[in-house]
């Protein structure tokens, strides 16, 4: 996690001035982006009781994020925190799979499978518990997603008549986008535990 020039000099004790003199002459790493520094917590030089009260405090943030958005799925807050029906990608691409599924027409196949793998590796991605499989699962997700839609748009005889028109605009300006947001927030994890 990155911290701000004001955060860690906050948790150093030190003024941001002090601090800014040693980013610049390399006492304590740190890199510029935007004319704003930014310094990793984990490189900080942190005592043990500093380093513990950071973690609280990280803890307790994911906490109380957790606690305001619970999952659909669970029946008490604590229980079932993170749920792949809570995704975006999730909840509007499997409707478009049952649909592409009752159709019942084989050039629409190709369309469901790759949108059922998708969503499958999608619920795999959620359940990861590393950054790494997780990014690289969300990311294969991202690529079937893209798969179906482009068996879709070749299947239909007409793209811009429904229903394939509405599951084309479900899936390019729904599901693609929620699934987008999925890799970039799984980007911006810290290394190891997601």
């Amino acid at each position: 996690m990155d911290l701000t020039l004001r955060e860690a000099a906050t948790l150093l004790g030190r003024s941001p001035r002090t601090l800014r003199g040693q980013l610049a002459r390399g006492d304590v790493p740190g890199r510029k982006k935007g004319g704003r520094w930014l310094i990793p917590s984990d490189t900080l030089p942190l005592t043990e009781p500093q380093r513990r009260a950071l973690q609280a405090k990280a803890d307790e943030v994911r906490e109380l994020v957790e606690d305001a958005l619970p999952s659909r799925t669970a029946r008490r807050r604590k229980e079932g925190l993170r749920s792949v029906v809570d995704l975006e990608a999730f909840r509007v691409g499997r409707p478009v799979l049952r649909a592409l599924q009752a159709a019942d027409r084989p050039a629409l196949v190709p369309a469901a499978a790759e949108l059922e793998r998708c969503l499958v590796i999608l619920a795999e991605g959620c359940h990861l518990f590393h950054r790494e499989p997780k990014l690289a699962a969300l990311n294969e997700a991202r690529s079937h997603l893209g798969r179906a839609i482009g068996h879709l748009a070749l299947a239909a005889e007409d793209p811009t008549a429904e229903p394939e028109a509405t599951w084309l605009s479900t899936l390019e300006r729904e599901a693609l986008p929620a699934l987008s947001g999925l890799v970039r927030w799984a980007e911006r994890l810290p290394q190891g535990r997601a």
